[in-house]
């Protein structure tokens, strides 16, 4: 059973100019996507794709102008404010910039915490904390660390480990490894499928590169221009594009072992 599928899934902005004038910006027109239950699937695409707009519908910091979410087989557009909170913790973000995602004036322990606290959790919370750093890769010594002591890395993981202590069944990871060294992205998406395999978790991967997609994902959407123009099995796209586009995108993308 999907976990996740939208259907005609569809996002107009509007730009205003003066008190009259306005235009209207298609980011989405009519997506359909598919996530089973424990699967890791890719959304790639260049700059202005929509993928990451995309991204935002799902964990609804923008509401689609049109079309359908089913997040079990359960509408969420037609959700209430009460049940869009309740949704807000069974799917997670996982931002680009680990460098803006933590508040500098907080430890790693307070940036774990806070969202036990407010989901309630009912177990020994300090534990939880030390469970959440040892999935991560991070020793309990860095419950006391400050993001400012922390590598680019490391932060990530820390944000990783915040968006899993609400224990969501979606993650969702929007160019979680592109403003990290090269030798630290595949240590990351690594991890990500390591979380994969021991939680169980639907993880969604957001990103430009393909050489990296293909490194973990089992199915692949490409998108332009704010349309879905290709996807099947990862493997398949990689080796036989059927679009001009998919091509350049393969063929600009950097080898992700190149410098290690």
């Amino acid at each position: 059973m999907s976990i996740l599928r939208t259907e005609n899934l569809s996002k107009t902005f509007i730009s205003r100019h003066g008190l009259l004038a306005a235009d209207k910006i298609q980011a989405l027109s009519n997506i359909d996507i598919t996530l089973e239950n424990g699967e890791l699937i890719g959304i790639v695409g260049a700059s202005g794709s929509g993928k990451s707009t995309l991204a935002k519908i799902l964990v609804f910091l923008y509401k689609p102008t049109s079309g359908n979410i089913y997040f079990m087989d359960e509408n969420i557009t037609k959700y209430n404010s009460k049940q869009i909170k309740r949704y807000r913790r069974e799917i997670q973000m996982v931002f680009q910039d680990p460098y803006a995602s933590l508040d500098p004036n907080h430890s790693v322990e307070w940036h774990i915490k806070r969202p036990l606290i407010l989901s309630r959790y009912n177990g020994n919370i300090d534990d939880r904390i030390n469970e959440l750093l040892n999935m991560v890769t991070l020793n309990p010594g860095y419950r006391a660390k400050f993001p400012h002591q922390l590598s680019g890395g490391q932060r990530q993981r820390v944000y990783l480990a915040r968006a899993l202590a609400v224990n969501p069944k979606i993650l969702i990871a929007d160019e979680p490894v592109s403003m990290l060294d090269v030798s630290v992205r595949i240590e990351i998406l690594t991890l990500l499928q390591r979380i994969k395999d021991k939680l169980g978790i639907s993880i969604i991967y957001i990103t430009h590169d393909l050489n990296t997609v293909s490194m973990i994902t089992d199915r692949l959407y490409v998108m332009q221009d704010g349309k879905v123009v290709e996807e099947g099995y990862t493997d398949s796209i990689i080796n036989n594009p059927s679009k001009e586009y998919t091509r350049k995108l393969i063929e600009a993308a950097p080898n992700p072992y190149k410098r290690i």
